[in-house]
């Protein structure tokens, strides 16, 4: 039987209604509870998923860096002294410096535990972890190198290359900060790979080829001058996993674009960019800017322009490495028509 709101008194009428308002506000509550809790632990889950999203991708990251890349990465060179420095240094993997003597090659032994150094032997800590050695070559210096796998290294002006004592994994890697040439001793079961920062690297089985990456360029390259080479860049991004590819032929250059993280290929005549291993700087045709990036990195000075440069015309000649900056100067305007002044204290070349 219902209530019949007529027959009953106004005071039960109001006690009524108030416990049906009261019954109906209860289930709201209830009602948005569930909801609370339902969101609350939808949320949480997504928070999880996240946190277990970055942690997978971060450990996926982890395992794509080689440990010559973790070593690189966690021994960074003091660029300042570095550049202030006029010695070559050899690190040994016991921190301790050899200073390198110019014309002097830095040559390992079949099993790397023997280095001569200024035709001086250097034994080395035998250990079963991998032992890694390091070459800082500073501004107007040039350094050369025999692995122990018998490849040739040539190390340019303001460069760093770190690389294990011996080669004892299924791969052989090294590191580059700057520019080398590398030519690789043939052994079709061990690839050799040149890392770089930016997650850049060369893929090589036996070859000769020049690799430039100094951390102020705008511009990574490959030149390849014998043999084939696998060029690859992991792009950046959190949600981007794309590997550019390409592979060089004889006479061809691979420039990535840091910032557009982008890599052109051409063809043309890459002898004048290993000229400097054996002694000079040769240029064939080149914009002047270009000419002056080169002397700006080995000689460690600033060109000012106060004239006006043509963007066309092209120039061709040679410098000698040992030359100083005087007879570099000379050249200069003999080559170009243009005058260039010196300033020892800035070093500083005005061009007028």
């Amino acid at each position: 039987m219902y209530p019949n709101f007529k027959i009953l008194p106004k005071k039960d009428k109001a006690d009524l209604k108030a416990r049906i308002a009261e019954s109906i506000a209860f289930e709201k509550q209830q009602t948005r509870r569930k909801k609370l809790h339902i969101l609350s632990w939808s949320v949480a889950a997504v928070i999880f998923v996240g946190l277990g999203l970055i942690t997978v991708l971060s450990k996926q990251e982890q395992n794509e860096i080689s440990s010559i890349e973790q070593f690189a990465n966690s021994n960074k060179t003091d660029r300042t002294a570095f550049e202030k420095s006029d010695e070559i240094k050899l690190v040994l993997s016991n921190k301790e410096s050899v200073t390198v003597g110019d014309s002097s090659t830095i040559a390992y032994d079949a099993s790397g535990n023997k280095v001569k150094v200024n035709n001086k032997q250097i034994k080395q800590t035998k250990s079963l972890e991998a032992q890694y050695n390091t070459v800082l070559v500073p501004y107007g210096k040039r350094a050369q190198l025999s692995l122990a796998d018998g490849t040739l290294v040539w190390l340019n002006s303001g460069s760093k290359l770190i690389y294990p004592t011996s080669f004892d994994k299924d791969t052989r890697e090294v590191f580059l900060e700057g520019e080398g040439i590398f030519d690789v001793a043939h052994n079709a079961a061990k690839p050799f790979f040149v890392k770089a920062a930016n997650n850049y690297s060369v893929r090589v089985l036996g070859t000769l080829f020049n690799v430039s990456c100094y951390a102020k360029d705008a511009k990574v390259s490959t030149a390849l001058l014998r043999g084939k080479v696998q060029i690859a860049y992991a792009k950046k991004g959190f949600f981007n996993n794309d590997t550019l590819q390409t592979v060089l032929k004889p006479g061809m250059i691979a420039a990535l674009d840091k910032k557009q993280q982008t890599i052109k290929t051409t063809v043309q005549n890459v002898e004048p960019l290993f000229s400097w291993r054996k002694g000079y700087y040769e240029f064939s045709q080149e914009k002047l800017p270009l000419v002056l990036d080169k002397l700006t990195r080995y000689y460690n000075v600033d060109f000012v322009m106060n004239k006006k440069v043509s963007q066309t015309e092209t120039y061709s000649g040679a410098f000698k490495l040992n030359d100083d900056l005087d007879k570099v100067v000379k050249t200069l305007e003999a080559t170009t028509g243009f005058e260039f002044v010196y300033n020892a204290e800035t070093r500083e070349i005005t061009i007028n």
